[in-house]
């Protein structure tokens, strides 16, 4: 629940919450001389609809597709190469499988888990920067990223583990799962958290909100199924498996940095609804 404020100063409770959720100091911030000039933010920190918070991400992501897009398709890279030398040129589906249960299974697995990692770790830096009003260097996201990349992996691990055995629990338990650990990845990468504090922290920020999580999380889904859904008609038309494979790789890469803008703002909005993370915010620029 929302803590009150009242029009003098904030109560002893709320100032309690303000100290309890304060983000700590992390080394692997950058130092002021990384970063890019700071911008005034056009997205004012206030709750937000799901349709609003889709519409937030969709103009963070016009506000500069081309580093999104960079930076997906340089995560995504491994995967797709693994991809094409799966199933190679002209490679039949007998031949496919016959790989796949020859050991590459494993090793497609292991690189969409470093690749989706990453790239949900970078995205979700760039966009936080941005939409506080600050601009990070690419290069250095991707440092700190990758400085904090084996935390978001386990961190993952875990949740999609969770996910998995939710999904038998007649698949509402994957739903709680999904609402109740929503900002794992903000947790690591915003605020520096371990990879069981994370759980945590956005246990705490999903309390009360849950519903409100998998309203704008489904929307999202359904956005990108329908268009990725119109890029496999599309690829299955051509005949080509290795062209049909670049297409919905390309889908992916375009696609996916709004599901990691989507969390950084659900995460925002937590703290905003929870915490009052836009009085603070006000109060620091005074």
């Amino acid at each position: 629940m929302r803590q009150r404020v009242s029009a003098g100063r904030p109560t002893r409770q709320a100032a309690s919450s303000e100290r309890r959720y304060q983000s700590p100091v992390v080394s692997h911030l950058p130092s002021p001389v990384s970063r890019l000039p700071h911008l005034s933010s056009p997205f004012p920190l206030r709750p937000r609809s799901a349709s609003e918070i889709v519409d937030a991400a969709l103009q963070l992501y016009r506000r500069d597709p081309l580093t999104y897009l960079l930076v997906s398709a340089l995560c995504y890279a491994p995967v797709l190469a693994l991809q094409l030398i799966i199933i190679g040129p002209g490679t039949r589906i007998d031949q496919q499988l016959s790989r796949l249960t020859a050991g590459f299974a494993g090793l497609m697995v292991l690189g969409y888990w470093v690749s989706l990692s990453l790239m949900s770790a970078v995205i979700v830096r760039l966009a936080s920067e941005d939409y506080l009003g600050r601009r990070v260097d690419p290069a250095v996201a991707v440092r700190e990223a990758l400085v904090r990349l084996p935390v978001v992996m386990f961190a993952l691990l875990l949740k999609y583990i969770l996910m998995i055995i939710g999904f038998f629990l007649f698949f509402v338990g994957i739903l709680y799962v999904v609402a109740r650990y929503f900002a794992v990845t903000a947790g690591v990468v915003i605020e520096g958290r371990g990879a069981f504090g994370t759980f945590g922290r956005s246990a705490e920020l999903s309390r009360g909100h849950k519903l409100h999580i998998l309203g704008t999380s489904l929307l999202a889904f359904i956005i990108f199924f329908v268009i990725y859904f119109a890029i496999a008609i599309v690829a299955g038309m051509t005949g080509s498996i290795v062209i049909s494979t670049i297409l919905t790789v390309v889908a992916t890469i375009a696609a996916y940095p709004m599901f990691a803008i989507i969390e950084m703002l659900l995460y925002y909005d937590a703290r905003v609804r929870n915490e009052g993370y836009d009085i603070e915010m006000m109060a620091e620029a005074i």
